[in-house]
């Protein structure tokens, strides 16, 4: 997908105003740094258009932990029940399936307010179907990136504490700039440029590691079953909680595809991540090509980045692994094996 015109933000908010009273940003369940530094961002250009504006954020399901801390240091406070029926405006950020905002996407369907996503995912029709303006570039590493476009080409002013925001936002989702490109560094040059801090940003995403996540890491290794589809190495376990952070592990470990899954009440939830270099080498991207292809054969959600996705399923952990193993196997024209 090619980058947002001038042209196309201008519209953003795509309503007059004098017209603007009330709005309502949400964000994906259990929002990521990401979502929320977005959200953060698009409250503060709300304000400054229309001063008298009420704003009100919210995420099914509230914040990750490292989120919380994020917002501790650029504080908006959630709410648990937005009036989606009475806002003029609805911002969705950093969502890609309407499935991910609960039973507030049923809420969206209804509503007679002008809903716009602002996005770096690929969209599902779900969001195409009711969207009134889509703010859409797969090639960003991070809806923030987007938000900041939106600053310059409406030039309104970007507050250092909302440019600081925004640089967090970035370096969360391209993984500290390891998958940003030219156009993710000329932006964060910028960002740095209007005093933010690279060091400010690095430092707050900075987390130790909790003894629960440490355990359901050595838990996983435990548990690794290793396959092989000719030089790539793929690398699945079972682990009930922490599997996005398990599966980076076993990239670290040396996979070059991983998927961490465990048990959630009546479903099954798993994380998956591959390199880079696999991404660039077979074009396999496990947002589209890997996780919403499962859920559409398994009745499930998901979706996500090229080298970063989640999923859920109703089906069984062995269901979904078999699923997971046969479409990658498929897309992939390999024979997948097990390493003995």
């Amino acid at each position: 997908m090619k980058m947002i015109t001038s042209k196309k933000i201008r519209k953003f908010p795509l309503i007059e105003t004098k017209r603007l009273r009330y709005a309502v940003v949400l964000c994906h369940r259990n929002a990521d740094v990401d979502a929320y530094c977005s959200a953060y961002a698009v409250t503060s250009f709300l304000e400054q258009i229309n001063p008298e504006v009420n704003v009100s954020i919210a995420s099914p399901k509230g914040l990750s932990k490292l989120t919380r801390r994020v917002q501790d240091r650029f504080r908006i406070d959630l709410t648990d029940s937005p009036n989606i029926s009475e806002a003029d405006l609805i911002v969705v950020v950093d969502t890609g399936d309407l499935s991910l905002l609960e039973g507030w996407g049923d809420e969206l369907k209804s509503t007679k307010a002008l809903r716009i996503f602002i996005d770096h995912h690929p969209l599902t029709e779900s969001i195409k179907s009711i969207a009134d303006l889509l703010l859409i570039d797969e090639k960003a590493s991070s809806c923030s990136e987007i938000i900041y476009e939106i600053f310059k080409v409406k030039k309104v002013k970007l507050a250092q504490g909302v440019a600081q925001a925004l640089l967090t936002g970035i370096l969360s989702d391209s993984q500290h700039l390891t998958i940003a490109d030219c156009r993710t560094i000329e932006i964060v040059t910028e960002l740095c440029k209007r005093d933010a801090s690279l060091a400010s940003s690095k430092e707050l995403l900075e987390m130790p590691r909790s003894v629960p996540e440490i355990i359901a890491r050595m838990k996983a290794a435990k548990r690794l079953r290793s396959y092989r589809a000719k030089d790539w190495i793929v690398a699945i376990t079972n682990v009930s909680s922490f599997q996005a952070s398990v599966a980076n592990s076993l990239l670290d470990l040396g996979a070059d595809v991983a998927f961490a899954l465990g048990s959630h009440g009546n479903e099954v939830r798993g994380s998956l991540r591959a390199t880079q270099s696999f991404y660039s080498k077979e074009k396999v991207h496990l947002g589209t090509d890997i996780a919403q292809k499962l859920a559409s054969i398994l009745k499930g959600k998901g979706g996500g980045h090229s080298t970063a996705a989640s999923l859920s399923s109703p089906c069984t952990i062995d269901e979904t692994l078999s699923c997971f193993l046969s479409t990658l196997s498929e897309k992939l024209k390999i024979k997948i094996e097990e390493i003995q």
